[in-house]
């Protein structure tokens, strides 16, 4: 078990409207670059993330093909 984690394993769900920020759609890189230096943090620390990234907020409104 990595010290000071509960879990080996942990699932991460990013929903699109978190990485859109404050913008409301897309994705922004400042929130992003944040993210992903936490997710080495935690994987440098030796826990096993796997990541889902929802989509919604890029498909809204549209159709996706």
């Amino acid at each position: 078990m990595p010290e000071g984690y509960k879990y080996k394993r942990a699932l991460l769900k990013l929903s699109g409207e978190a990485l859109a920020g404050e913008e409301g759609h897309g994705v922004d890189p400042a929130v992003l670059s944040s993210i992903a230096r936490q997710v080495k943090k935690i994987t440098d620390d030796g826990v096993q993330l796997a990541i889902v990234v929802g989509g919604g907020n890029l498909f809204r409104g549209g159709s996706a093909k």
